[in-house]
């Protein structure tokens, strides 16, 4: 079985509120921003009682040993096989390794698989997967890189199985997960360092958190180690024995049993923001984009906030991509089925900075962020109460009347501007509550050229254009 992408469970960062919105569970953080994984979860505590927070389901942790290890290199782990999957020489582990590919390393001892170790450098990650008897990986311990090449200690999942015929990962998600707060230097945070998500015999779902000596499990796992070499990867799994290595072919393999974790991905921005543009759905529906101009927004200090319009203080934080001082040209984007008006609701709004052709797209994040924070499909977005996103810039943050606000998002009107002094507040209505992720386009030098709010319009997730 495919080894879970890390991150498929809630997005555990510093929360000023939590909610649960379409199924989604969501973290904001203190800056108001969200990071959020879509992952539906069921009533948290057990009914009629108090949680037990000093039994959490933590899975055991395996002693060291200095037993004999033989490192397999491969291209994962076959938990029902309880083999190897596509050996590959050390040789091409290594070449993968620079290169920033996908491997895996079995360690076996006695023969017997102990631990399998998931890489992939591009990604940032590397994945300690502790085997039981039945060949089941249970426990994983992932490491993402840091920018000074040592690894910090990301998160824990692990899963205890009803019986030895349980299939590996058996379950949509794991019994206990324990994730590592961390700031912007890569440091532990000082309190609550660890948020934890644990499935109760009940089968409710327990959320806590804990400061990071008060570690749950038996033993505490390393949080900041110098990346090992390629055969270096017994040692971060507690064997220390003499290792030898088994022979493999010379070839990369062409198929990868998992895959790494990444962040909530950029799908098809350029087309979202291309009047006339048509997507089809897997139902055969057609959506097509209108552009609908809104005019310009100044930004007196080149610092954008979005923001609920609700939301909007004078502790709203700006991205932290500025641009110069300036008025710059904004734009609305609906989407229609079949051509019906009736049917419109935003896709995407875009502030333009340059006229110059975007050649990227990537997550836009605030002071404090950093995508190594982010598991797998998440990202740091803009919660949302009322299904409405403002623009503004941060000088201008408080200098509108909150009844004046609240008229305007009653509005019908694919967007409103109110104008102060120096600054214009844009309130461009969506279609749902939760989170919008904001995406810089670049251009080929590098200059940022727009920003895109996404609103995660359901249909166009898995459209293609046509």
């Amino acid at each position: 079985m495919n080894s879970p992408a890390q991150g498929d469970e809630t997005a555990t960062r510093l929360t000023r509120r939590t909610v649960l919105m379409c199924g989604a569970l969501a973290a904001v953080t203190a800056g108001g921003f969200l990071a959020l994984s879509n992952v539906r979860r069921p009533p948290t505590g057990p009914p009629g009682g108090m949680p037990d927070l000093d039994n959490l389901p933590v899975a055991d942790v395996p002693a060291p040993t200095d037993q004999p290890v033989e490192i397999v290199y491969c291209a994962g782990w076959d938990s029902a096989a309880r083999a190897p999957v596509s050996p590959m020489s050390e040789s091409v582990a290594r070449a993968q390794d620079t290169a920033g590919g996908q491997y895996a390393a079995a360690l076996l001892v006695g023969g017997v698989a102990r631990a399998v170790v998931e890489v992939c450098w591009s990604a940032h990650h590397a994945e300690l997967w502790h085997v039981d008897a039945a060949g089941r990986r249970y426990r994983g311990v992932a490491y993402r890189r840091w920018p000074d090449g040592r690894l910090r200690l990301f998160e824990v999942r692990s899963w205890n199985y009803a019986g030895p015929d349980t299939p590996e990962f058996d379950g949509d998600r794991p019994t206990f997960q324990a994730r590592i707060r961390r700031d912007a230097t890569a440091a532990i945070e000082t309190t609550a360092a660890i948020e934890i998500t644990a499935v109760q015999s009940d089968g409710s779902t327990l959320q806590t958190t804990r400061d990071w000596p008060d570690w749950p499990e038996r033993a505490q796992p390393p949080e900041n180690v110098a990346m090992p070499a390629v055969d270096g990867w017994p040692g971060l799994a507690g064997m220390a024995g003499p290792t030898t290595v088994r022979s493999g072919p010379t070839v990369v393999p062409t198929r990868f049993p998992w895959r790494p974790p990444q962040p909530l991905q950029p799908r098809h921005i350029a087309e979202t923001v291309t009047d006339g543009a048509r997507f089809r759905t897997q139902d055969g529906r057609v959506l097509t984009i209108q552009r609908i101009p809104a005019g310009t927004i100044r930004l007196p200090s080149g610092r954008l906030v979005v923001a609920d319009p609700g939301w909007l203080d004078a502790d709203s934080t700006p991205l932290a991509a500025t641009v110069p001082p300036g008025e710059y040209p904004v734009d609305v984007f609906q989407v229609t089925e079949n051509g019906a008006p009736r049917t419109a609701m935003t896709a995407a709004c875009r502030v333009t900075v340059t006229g110059a052709p975007i050649t990227s797209w990537h997550l836009a994040l605030r002071d404090g962020d950093h995508e190594l924070a982010l598991g797998d499909g998440e990202y740091f977005g803009n919660p949302v109460d009322t299904a409405t996103l403002a623009l503004v810039d941060h000088t201008g943050a408080t200098a509108y009347q909150r009844a004046e606000i609240e008229a305007a998002m009653g509005s019908e009107a694919p967007y409103h501007t109110m104008s102060a002094e120096n600054t214009d507040l844009i309130i461009v209505p969506g279609w749902s509550d939760g989170a919008n992720p904001v995406w810089l386009g670049r251009t080929e030098d590098g200059a940022l050229g727009c920003y895109v709010l996404d609103f995660l319009v359901s249909d166009l997730a898995t459209a293609q254009p046509s």
